[in-house]
Parts: C-alpha cells; structure tokens; sequence
C-alpha cells in the first residue's frame, strides 16, 4: 500500500511539474499569435496542475484516514473545470460577438493615421475581430481641394501605416472623407 501512495505521488508531482512547462509554453505561443484556440488549450492544460495537485493532495489525506475528503477534492476538481470553461467562452463569445476595441488601440490608430501626412482628422474607426487577427474600417479626413488621385495615395498610406504598427491588424479600407464637411456616415 505504501509502494502505492509513492507512485502515485510521484506521478502526480510529475504531471505538475510537466503541466506547468506545457502550460506557460502553449500560453506563450497562443498570446504572440493571439489564438484564442490556444489560450484556451492553455487554460485547459492549466487545469491539468490543479487536478495533479488535488490528487496528490486527496491520496495522500486518504492514506491517512480522511477518506471522506476524496469526493469533496472530486468536486473541487469539476468546479475548476466548469469555471474554466465559463472563462474560455466568454472570452471566445466576445470575439464572436462583436466585441468592443480597447480604447488604447483606438487611441493608436487614430494617432497612426493622423500623423500620415495630409491626414486632417479620423472617424468612423471600426474594427471586426477574427480570431488572432482583426480588420479596420476608418475615415480619413483631408484637404477637399486635393486631386482625387492624391486623396487615394494618403489613403492607401494610412493603410500601410496601420498594418506596419498595429500586429493584429491585417486588413485595412481607408475611405477619404473632405475636412470640414459635416454629414453622416453609415
């Protein structure tokens, strides 16, 4: 029975110790790439340390007489799981809902494309998530005296612009607008 209780600590303490090496590893990998696919197979396999860890903990509090406290460790172990998931979807549901854009990148966007030279203002600013990338929609307002071809060459630099500074863009329609009209946009 002893020879039993070793082992299984052991391998508990093994499958914690390799969980966190793959947790931190897939975690990292999914952020750069901003995969919400893998975030979520790192949550998964952060769930994996707190299972090893509360079956160390239940085998060992077992062997020593507590045997009512395994099913409670059980329950534990499932509402770990059930938050996980809750936390997964609902930041996968944001994604695929629409979700709002920090106000940070709108900030930088804005400051992207107002710094491109013969940009007077933006608005309109939207942005579609897709997964690990997202595509933008904005309004650019120039000088109404300009040339049509010049108004098309400060757009497609603002375009340019936004892809080079902004990772999680890869998609970008800058619709020139003259500066100082006043009316509205769909």
């Amino acid at each position: 029975m002893k020879r039993t209780l070793i082992l299984t600590a052991v391998m508990a303490l093994f499958g914690i110790f390799i969980n966190i090496i793959l947790t931190k590893y897939i975690t990292k990998i999914g952020k750069n790439i901003n995969s919400p696919a893998i975030i979520a197979d790192g949550k998964h396999q952060q769930m994996d340390i707190f299972s090893c860890l509360a079956i160390l903990i239940s085998v060992i509090l077992s062997q020593l007489g507590y045997t009512f406290l395994d099913p409670l460790v059980g329950l534990f172990i499932g509402l770990f799981v059930l938050k996980a998931a809750f936390d997964v979807g609902k930041d996968n549901i944001n994604n695929i809902m629409g979700k709002l854009p920090s106000e940070n990148i709108l900030n930088e966007i804005e400051k992207i494309a107002t710094s491109t030279n013969g940009v007077c203002g933006v608005h309109n600013i939207k942005i579609n998530y897709f997964g690990s990338y997202a595509t933008l929609a904005l309004h650019i307002e120039v000088d109404p005296n300009l040339s049509l071809i010049k108004s098309h060459e400060i757009a497609h630099s603002v375009q340019n612009n936004i892809k080079k500074e902004v990772d999680i863009i890869q998609f970008v329609i800058a619709h020139a607008c003259p500066f100082g009209e006043d009316y509205y946009h769909d």
